[in-house]
């Protein structure tokens, strides 16, 4: 049986890193871990030879660098060796047992999960994500929304665009864009194809660096327009509960959550922020 990779995007709660790495088996699991230029966390994650770290990025909220610090841990991967990469944030947990994950993606005869929508879609973002790639943005303007004046510019700016259709960017690298979460669970084969094309076609990466949140953009596209389309599930196995129904960004997971988690269907669950809870939902695991 394969292994499968498990990569990380992180910053902080290196704690909850450690304990979700003793507690997935290294026969099983190799993790490739991405820690943010910005953070001081690299000391405190356990190095063991099932463990590997890539190439940091400065990742900034809603720019290009998300997909980069991605790209940094997938280049890695001898996709050969496994059969699922997952990308996950620091901030996630497993919700179901080893013994389970393992047979459950082994069962899966080439799934792909991840979320892929038709973009403009049914969606809460703006425009219906159509400015995510008509628009052209400068990444100094794109902030984190609590940013009052740098989101005003950007909203001003995206409003323009978007209404005057004059500026709207006009070539495109690929006919039709999808969205969806960032994080997904996908074959090492699709893996291995979405580098192939990606290391051939350098105008797919160049026309995302102008872009705002494209990391919800760029590989629920890419693996729309490769041969693994047709094995897409349009789910990425993540349990979460969003704040104000479907926006907001998801709600910390706390002891009372547990009930949800155990029923759940997911495999992955984020985001936790607090050692203790996960330490709970692991009792629950192991019982």
């Amino acid at each position: 049986m394969k292994k499968q990779a498990v990569c990380i995007q992180c910053h902080n709660k290196p704690e909850q890193i450690n304990f979700l790495i003793e507690h997935m088996p290294e026969e099983y699991f190799d993790f490739y871990i991405h820690v943010d230029e910005k953070s001081n966390i690299l000391k405190e994650i356990h190095k063991k030879k099932n463990v590997c770290f890539s190439k940091r990025i400065d990742v900034r909220w809603g720019r290009f660098s998300q997909i980069e610090a991605t790209l940094e841990m997938l280049r890695m991967i001898d996709t050969s060796q496994y059969c699922y990469v997952h990308l996950i944030s620091g901030n996630d947990y497993i919700i179901k047992s080893v013994d389970y994950i393992c047979d459950f993606f082994t069962k899966q005869n080439g799934a792909e999960f991840i979320e892929s929508n038709i973009l403009p879609g049914k969606c809460t973002w703006s425009w219906k994500g159509c400015d995510r790639f008509q628009c052209w943005y400068p990444q100094w303007m794109i902030h984190r929304p609590i940013n009052t004046v740098f989101r005003c510019i950007r909203v001003f700016y995206r409003e323009f665009i978007m209404r005057t259709k004059v500026f709207t960017r006009k070539k495109y690298p690929v006919k039709e864009f999808y969205g969806g979460s960032q994080w997904f669970s996908i074959t090492g084969e699709c893996v291995k194809w979405m580098l192939e094309y990606l290391s051939q076609h350098q105008e797919y990466i160049n026309f995302f660096k102008h872009g705002v949140c494209v990391d919800e953009v760029f590989f629920a596209t890419l693996i729309r327009i490769s041969p693994y389309s047709k094995n897409i599930i349009g789910d990425n196995m993540r349990f979460m509960i969003w704040k104000d129904g479907t926006t907001g960004g998801p709600k910390e997971l706390r002891s009372e959550h547990i009930l949800q988690l155990k029923e759940s269907k997911y495999i992955f669950a984020r985001k936790f922020t607090d050692l203790d809870t996960i330490k709970i939902v692991q009792e629950q695991l192991e019982k």
